[in-house]
């Protein structure tokens, strides 16, 4: 059986293979959050401002919502309140909820609805401050979140194997008019499972993300071009040089990098919530 990131993973690459995923799944993500990759974990090193970095996010765009079904695994069966509660294990006939029912395993539900996408407006600006703290005391296991795309609510379900199910709960006079899929997010909590891996649902979060980082390069052209970084040569700080920054500005790619999902370090396998 696969893990739980493993099949979260795969299931979102379809759309979102450009992107860091937010695990665990309840892991808040900031714009203009900065973090450390050390030794192969990723932790909270602040935010830009923090270290001197300003910047200005540009207004929010929203995305269509989001649903990958378990390819076409899944099915879902609602349950209006006050109606029969047969082929239910655990609502009652007041209930109103939803059945979801999987023909594989080792796959996932994963839908989210209310997504808006915001980030860093002036990447030129961004490369020169970060050329300036580069210059100072940012190094190459900082990364800055640059776009970030936050969700109304969500629902992630993996299944184990071809008998996986689960029951939702809505609370009372949350359903809506003509149920689909995506309306599953609208549920309260899961009122019963069998063979459910990962069980998650959640509003107002933060799944995807993107990241960039000084170019590990750079690091090395500017150590041979003018030794080593400041402070550090002499008592006074050296000023950064002109010629740097106006790289950054003129070429903000040449000295920024996007990190690629695959250099995002595997979760511990008992980081699933």
């Amino acid at each position: 059986m696969k893990d739980s990131y493993q099949l979260y993973r795969h299931a979102v690459d379809d759309v979102w293979k450009k992107w860091w995923v937010s695990w665990p799944l309840s892991r808040r993500v900031e714009l203009g959050q900065v973090l450390e990759n050390a030794d192969g974990d990723i932790r909270s090193a602040g935010s830009l401002t923090d270290h001197g970095v300003p910047f200005t996010a540009r207004p929010g765009t929203p995305h269509n919502d989001y649903t990958y079904d378990a390819r076409g695994s899944a099915s879902v069966t609602f349950k209006a309140a006050g109606a029969a509660a047969d082929g239910f294990s655990a609502l009652a006939a007041a209930d109103f909820g939803a059945r979801v029912g999987f023909e594989k395993g080792d796959t996932a539900l994963v839908v989210y609805r209310g997504l808006t996408e915001n980030g860093v407006e002036n990447t030129r600006a961004l490369a020169a401050a970060l050329v300036g703290r580069g210059w100072d005391d940012w190094d190459d296991t900082l990364l800055a979140v640059t776009d970030v795309v936050t969700a109304a609510s969500g629902v992630v379900l993996t299944a184990t194997d071809a008998a996986s199910e689960a029951e939702l709960r809505f609370q009372a006079g949350a359903g809506p008019g003509v149920p689909t899929l995506a309306d599953v997010t609208a549920a309260a909590a899961v009122a019963w499972r069998r063979h459910i891996g990962l069980e998650w649902l959640a509003t107002d979060v933060t799944p995807f993300y993107r990241v960039v980082r000084l170019r590990k390069n750079w690091f090395g052209k500017v150590k041979k071009d003018y030794g080593p970084r400041q402070p550090g040569r002499g008592a006074a700080q050296v000023p950064v040089p002109p010629i740097l920054l106006e790289e950054a500005q003129d070429d903000p790619e040449a000295v920024l990098e996007p990190v690629e999902p695959d250099e995002q370090p595997l979760p511990p396998h008992d980081a699933t919530h």
